[in-house]
């Protein structure tokens, strides 16, 4: 079966599969298959897609000569779940709309604060300089000294150091990280890691063959500490977004029903 890329319409439907009195059409599949796509990729698509669509009708059809009557009695289901498709999307619609979803600065702040114990961190975080060298790097003493030193200079003199001899190197002074990313690039991975539970502040040194690896510890947070606000900011600006959600949400709901008790749409009618 051929189909070409980009197709839209035909004025020639024609049946491509069937499966008992269930039939699909040539003009069902023009959606499927990708404007950019090769004919063969066309190909492998459309086949995969018919393929689906029998498995599907086979299925349907062994589950509608099992299942007995009560079983095949879905309508209370598909009117629910048409009830609750048709809510989200009209509340999604009034969310993308109304909803403010702009937080400040000092909202963060205040939330995380008030709220911290809900960023509690379940691994270790770590403000670190990472740096990896060849063994033919000149001058490694300097790199101990600048990596220690809190001096601007220094600063730049490491940074310009890095860009001419360094294989990889990440500054993370102003940042926090998982430790797990920078365990990653060590040869000694469990050595390392002992080192940095041990030791706050500190500088970690190894080598292989090839190269020599320096991280130079400034802060550290274990699993069970807060986490810094700036590793979870984003979360908590997400959670502030959620809980407008939800408040946006109920609002909406109440005022709906005051609005229709007020114009008496609808009544409760009690029972003696």
């Amino acid at each position: 079966m051929m189909i070409s890329c980009g197709l839209k319409s035909r004025k020639d439907d024609r049946v491509v599969a069937r499966v008992g009195d269930k039939r699909l059409y040539f003009s069902e599949m023009s959606g499927i298959i990708p404007k950019e796509c090769s004919k063969e990729d066309s190909i492998s698509l459309a086949r995969l897609y018919i393929e689906s669509w029998i498995k599907t009708r086979l299925l349907l059809k062994k589950a509608e000569l099992n299942l007995v009557a009560e079983e095949l009695d879905i309508s209370e289901e598909i009117e629910n779940y048409r009830t609750q498709l048709l809510i989200y999307k009209y509340q999604d619609r009034l969310l993308q709309e109304k909803l403010d979803t702009i937080v400040s600065e000092s909202e963060i702040k205040r939330y995380y604060e008030t709220n911290i114990d809900n960023f509690v961190s379940e691994e270790y975080l770590v403000m670190a300089a990472y740096v990896k060298l060849p063994v033919t790097a000149p001058t490694l003493w300097s790199v101990r000294q600048w990596l220690s030193s809190a001096n601007e200079n220094d600063a730049q003199n490491l940074t310009d150091y890095c860009r001419k001899y360094a294989v990889k190197y990440n500054f993370f002074d102003d940042n926090w990280v998982q430790w797990a990313n920078i365990e990653a690039e060590l040869p000694q991975k469990e050595y390392a890691t002992r080192q940095m539970k041990q030791n706050e502040r500190y500088r970690i040194e190894q080598h292989d063959e090839n190269f020599h690896y320096f991280v130079q510890i400034k802060e550290r947070r274990s699993p069970g500490d807060a986490a810094p606000l700036m590793f979870v900011k984003n979360k908590v600006k997400s959670t502030i977004i959620n809980k407008r959600k939800l408040k946006f949400i109920s609002e909406l709901e109440q005022n709906i029903y005051n609005d229709a008790l007020q114009k008496k749409q609808f009544e409760i009618i009690k029972n003696n």
